[in-house]
């Protein structure tokens, strides 16, 4: 019995060696592609950072300037109008929070709602590409107020009581109604963020949101809540479009979460509704499923399901060329501790 041990050891070591391969992946690099990212709005000149893709084994791309590609030429067209070849330069200083410069081709051009905006990027070496876009309308918040508030336990965090007791973490549930009008008689795309200033460091800070209203929440896979997945919502935007409510007046309905050890005698939340061009929502969509806890992104990974890939619409390359624009609010809310 001993013996045939020692025979079978020696073989099973040799099936595992054989599960060893040296790959050699340089059979496997691509060529370098453009990659164009540009968000725009009617409320600033036309930005775009023009890099190019590099292989995952690279470590230049770390390096200074490695991905730039400055020499390239960037053609501006409005409304199918050649307007003017964008001038490369550097936006942000070398700091301590950024080692590297950032730098983007530059316009003269403030777009306006409605305009069609096309880059037609080139450079030696790489496949020209183009990239479009249609600038979306603002789209006014007619009426937002807190309509009420609430005291929570969270039955998934502990904090102690000041009397070497550890007890159930109790909150505010401050329920939100932000009504607007859809435009009818197109598909619109929007966003719903909100912001809390940190009085302390004077900077915004984005506060805990959710929601079960069924427009903000029609992106959920409705097998994630069930089966222990939290869905693409990131705790403090929603993604959303106007398939259930084409052409209506609609309240959407969210909740802001706040410690009830952080809360303060009066609380002000800036809200911020963006309307969307299609090809950023589809960007933003896509890196949500990513990025976010979901079932397709799950199957994915284990192989069970299509790999996920980030949305582009850049033709010949990567990247996005999307538009955005915004209506805010802010809603100031009194707290009123319970007894």
């Amino acid at each position: 019995m001993k013996k045939r041990d020692i025979y079978i050891l020696p073989a099973a070591l040799l099936l595992l060696s054989a599960c060893y391969k040296d790959i050699d992946m340089e059979k496997y690099r691509p060529d370098p592609v453009i990659v164009v990212n540009s968000a725009i709005s009617s409320d600033s000149t036309i930005m775009a950072s023009v890099t190019h893709t590099w292989f995952y084994a690279d470590t230049k791309p770390y390096e200074e300037h490695y991905a730039n590609l400055p020499q390239a030429r960037v053609d501006l067209y409005v409304n199918d109008e050649f307007r003017e070849q964008m001038e490369w330069g550097q936006y942000l200083p070398v700091d301590s929070l950024n080692e590297v410069p950032d730098s983007v081709f530059k316009s003269h051009v403030v777009p306006k709602s409605g305009d069609c905006i096309r880059l037609v990027v080139s450079a030696d070496g790489y496949q020209t590409v183009t990239a479009e876009t249609t600038v979306p309308a603002i789209v006014p918040i007619r009426k937002a107020e807190c309509v009420d508030i609430t005291e929570r336990i969270n039955y998934e965090g502990n904090v102690g009581d000041g009397y070497g007791n550890t007890v159930k973490e109790r909150y505010y549930a401050l329920t939100y109604n932000l009504t607007f009008k859809d435009e009818g008689g197109k598909s619109n795309y929007y966003a719903l963020t909100c912001l809390k200033t940190d009085e302390y460091y004077q900077t915004y800070y984005h506060p805990h949101i959710e929601s079960s209203d069924p427009i903000l929440s029609e992106n959920s896979n409705a097998l994630d809540g069930s089966i222990g997945f939290d869905g693409i919502s990131t705790g403090y935007s929603f993604l959303f479009t106007d398939k259930q409510i084409e052409g209506q007046e609609y309240t959407l309905s969210f909740e802001e979460w706040v410690n009830k050890s952080d809360a303060e005698q009066s609380s002000q939340l800036l809200i911020r509704l963006y309307s969307l061009s299609e090809e950023y929502y589809h960007y933003l969509y896509s890196l949500n499923q990513v990025a976010g806890s979901t079932l397709d992104e799950a199957l994915g990974n284990l192989g069970f399901g299509e790999p996920l890939r980030v949305y582009s619409n850049v033709e010949g390359g990567t990247g996005i060329l999307g538009a955005c624009n915004s209506s805010e609010t802010e809603v100031t809310v009194q707290i009123t501790p319970a007894s």
